[in-house]
Protein backbone atom coordinates (compact mmCIF):
# COMPACT_ATOMS: atom_id res chain seq x y z
CA UNK A 1 0.00 0.00 0.00
CA UNK A 2 2.79 2.35 0.89
CA UNK A 3 4.60 1.85 -2.70
CA UNK A 4 1.16 2.54 -4.11
CA UNK A 5 1.35 5.71 -3.00
CA UNK A 6 4.58 6.76 -3.30
CA UNK A 7 4.32 5.96 -6.93
CA UNK A 8 0.46 8.60 -6.82
CA UNK A 9 2.73 10.95 -5.73
CA UNK A 10 5.54 10.83 -7.52
CA UNK A 11 3.13 10.45 -10.75
CA UNK A 12 0.98 13.82 -9.01
CA UNK A 13 4.57 15.86 -8.89
CA UNK A 14 5.53 14.52 -12.29
CA UNK A 15 2.26 15.32 -13.40
CA UNK A 16 3.10 19.36 -12.60
CA UNK A 17 6.66 19.42 -12.98
CA UNK A 18 7.73 17.84 -16.12
CA UNK A 19 5.92 20.38 -18.61
CA UNK A 20 7.81 22.76 -17.12
CA UNK A 21 11.04 21.38 -17.52
CA UNK A 22 10.65 20.80 -21.09
CA UNK A 23 8.44 24.24 -22.01
CA UNK A 24 11.98 25.09 -20.44
CA UNK A 25 14.21 22.80 -23.08
CA UNK A 26 12.16 24.49 -25.58
CA UNK A 27 13.34 27.96 -25.25
CA UNK A 28 16.68 26.46 -25.11
CA UNK A 29 19.26 28.51 -27.25
CA UNK A 30 19.65 25.31 -29.10
CA UNK A 31 16.28 25.57 -29.97
CA UNK A 32 16.08 29.54 -30.32
CA UNK A 33 19.05 29.11 -33.11
CA UNK A 34 17.13 26.16 -35.18
CA UNK A 35 13.99 28.81 -35.22
CA UNK A 36 16.38 31.32 -36.58
CA UNK A 37 17.54 29.05 -39.34
CA UNK A 38 13.90 28.09 -40.61
CA UNK A 39 12.62 31.94 -40.22
CA UNK A 40 15.63 32.61 -42.19
CA UNK A 41 15.60 30.06 -44.69
CA UNK A 42 11.98 30.75 -45.13
CA UNK A 43 12.96 34.40 -46.01
CA UNK A 44 15.67 33.34 -48.57
CA UNK A 45 12.91 30.97 -50.19
CA UNK A 46 10.41 34.81 -50.89
CA UNK A 47 13.55 36.48 -51.59
CA UNK A 48 12.78 38.81 -54.76
CA UNK A 49 15.27 36.79 -56.78
CA UNK A 50 14.48 36.21 -60.27
CA UNK A 51 12.21 32.80 -61.71
CA UNK A 52 14.16 32.19 -64.09
CA UNK A 53 17.49 32.36 -62.35
CA UNK A 54 15.87 30.15 -59.58
CA UNK A 55 15.28 27.55 -62.15
CA UNK A 56 18.23 27.57 -64.15
CA UNK A 57 19.66 26.83 -60.74
CA UNK A 58 18.00 24.21 -59.34
CA UNK A 59 18.31 22.07 -63.11
CA UNK A 60 22.17 22.89 -62.50
CA UNK A 61 22.20 21.24 -59.23
CA UNK A 62 20.10 18.53 -60.43
CA UNK A 63 22.26 17.65 -63.03
CA UNK A 64 25.33 17.87 -60.43
CA UNK A 65 24.06 15.27 -58.33
CA UNK A 66 22.63 12.81 -60.73
CA UNK A 67 26.10 13.13 -62.48
CA UNK A 68 28.10 12.09 -59.00
CA UNK A 69 25.58 9.49 -58.27
CA UNK A 70 26.53 8.07 -61.39
CA UNK A 71 29.96 7.93 -60.69
CA UNK A 72 29.31 6.68 -57.64
CA UNK A 73 27.54 3.74 -58.74
CA UNK A 74 29.44 3.34 -61.64
CA UNK A 75 32.28 3.00 -58.94
CA UNK A 76 30.72 0.57 -56.74
CA UNK A 77 29.54 -1.88 -59.74
CA UNK A 78 33.21 -1.90 -60.97
CA UNK A 79 34.31 -3.00 -57.81
CA UNK A 80 32.31 -5.51 -57.87
CA UNK A 81 33.15 -6.39 -61.14
CA UNK A 82 36.41 -6.26 -60.08
CA UNK A 83 35.86 -8.30 -56.51
CA UNK A 84 33.90 -11.20 -58.62
CA UNK A 85 35.91 -11.64 -61.58
CA UNK A 86 39.15 -11.22 -58.92
CA UNK A 87 40.18 -8.86 -62.21
CA UNK A 88 42.93 -6.57 -61.79
CA UNK A 89 41.29 -4.80 -65.01
CA UNK A 90 38.65 -4.00 -63.14
CA UNK A 91 40.08 -2.83 -60.38
CA UNK A 92 42.00 0.09 -62.20
CA UNK A 93 38.94 0.68 -63.78
CA UNK A 94 37.53 0.85 -60.35
CA UNK A 95 40.38 3.44 -58.90
CA UNK A 96 40.10 5.92 -62.27
CA UNK A 97 35.90 6.05 -61.10
CA UNK A 98 37.13 7.12 -57.40
CA UNK A 99 39.68 9.63 -59.47
CA UNK A 100 37.18 10.69 -60.85
CA UNK A 101 34.90 11.16 -58.18
CA UNK A 102 37.78 13.06 -56.33
CA UNK A 103 38.11 15.22 -58.86
CA UNK A 104 34.47 16.00 -59.88
CA UNK A 105 33.70 16.90 -55.81
CA UNK A 106 37.00 19.24 -55.64
CA UNK A 107 35.70 21.06 -58.79
CA UNK A 108 31.76 21.36 -56.88
CA UNK A 109 33.74 22.60 -53.68
CA UNK A 110 35.74 25.43 -55.99
CA UNK A 111 32.39 26.28 -57.29
CA UNK A 112 31.13 26.66 -53.82
CA UNK A 113 33.72 28.89 -53.37
CA UNK A 114 33.71 31.12 -56.04
CA UNK A 115 30.10 31.59 -55.37
CA UNK A 116 30.65 32.38 -51.88
CA UNK A 117 32.79 35.41 -53.07
CA UNK A 118 31.10 36.63 -55.21
CA UNK A 119 28.76 39.56 -53.77
CA UNK A 120 25.41 38.74 -54.55
CA UNK A 121 23.16 41.50 -55.31
CA UNK A 122 19.47 42.13 -55.81
CA UNK A 123 18.78 44.92 -59.15
CA UNK A 124 16.94 47.78 -57.49
CA UNK A 125 13.46 48.40 -59.47
CA UNK A 126 14.10 51.68 -61.29
CA UNK A 127 12.02 54.52 -60.09
CA UNK A 128 11.30 57.82 -61.86
CA UNK A 129 13.50 60.51 -61.41
CA UNK A 130 12.19 63.05 -59.27
CA UNK A 131 11.90 66.67 -60.19
CA UNK A 132 13.02 68.98 -57.70
CA UNK A 133 10.59 71.76 -57.17
CA UNK A 134 11.31 75.05 -55.90
CA UNK A 135 12.06 74.86 -51.64
CA UNK A 136 9.42 75.72 -49.69
CA UNK A 137 10.49 78.69 -47.44
CA UNK A 138 9.53 78.71 -43.77
CA UNK A 139 9.55 81.90 -41.69
CA UNK A 140 10.54 81.64 -37.98
CA UNK A 141 8.85 84.40 -35.55
CA UNK A 142 10.75 84.45 -32.33
CA UNK A 143 8.86 86.03 -29.52
CA UNK A 144 11.31 87.52 -26.90
CA UNK A 145 9.37 87.89 -23.93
Amino acid sequence: MQILAFILIGGIWAAFLLPSFFESRRKAPISTTRNFAKSTALLASVSSAAGQETISRRRTLSRRRNLLIALVLAAAISLAVAVVQGSTTWLFVTLAFDAAIAGYIAYLVYLRQQRAMTPRTVPMPQSEPVVAEEPQRHTVRVVNG
